[in-house]
């Protein structure tokens, strides 16, 4: 019995660096924002209540929280079943949950043409493959704040400079 419970557990983490690998390669590893940087990405996107957001590569699901409280509706899409699966737990007993749905999702595949609102926190080499299906996607005047890196050739509307934290506009 002892030895099907460690095979249990092993094979749990075995999947759980399947999946980290996957979203290392896919663009968005899990690497979560600290709580500071996270409120600043929220007061540099200016939500309002009503708007929907989407955060593509969710992790643990930090941002949908802060944007609910602002009053947005909260679309996290993440590849990593158990991040999944820590984000829904965090919404159990959170006043706002019924904003929040945290999808099992690639990104790449996912239709944002409701989004007034996207944050990224993608690696450096998929920001130019991100530009191109967020102009594809995105309604004009759409938001998109990016932890860490920029987009190729897209004018910067505002930033955080200390945390390197950019907004920018379709």
């Amino acid at each position: 019995m002892l030895s099907l419970v460690f095979l249990l557990i092993h094979l749990t983490f075995a999947l759980f660096v399947f999946f980290l690998t996957i979203a290392f390669v896919t663009g968005a590893p899990f690497v979560p924002s600290v709580n500071a940087t996270a409120r600043i990405m929220i007061d540099l996107a200016r939500i309002k209540k009503g708007m929907n957001i989407y955060d593509l590569g969710s992790g643990d699901g930090r941002l949908l929280l802060l944007a609910a409280q602002k009053g947005a509706t909260s679309v996290g899409l993440e590849i990593n079943p158990f991040l999944v699966l820590f984000s829904k737990l965090r919404t159990i007993f959170f006043p706002y949950r019924n904003q929040i749905t945290t999808r099992w999702q690639n990104f790449w595949n996912a239709d944002l043409s409701d989004a007034d609102i996207v944050f990224v926190y993608l690696l450096p080499w998929r920001m130019e493959r991100l530009a191109e299906k967020l102009k594809k996607e995105l309604k004009p005047g759409s938001i998109i704040v990016s932890n860490s890196f920029i987009f190729p050739n897209w004018k910067i509307l505002r930033q955080d400079e200390s945390r390197h934290i950019y907004v920018f506009k379709r």
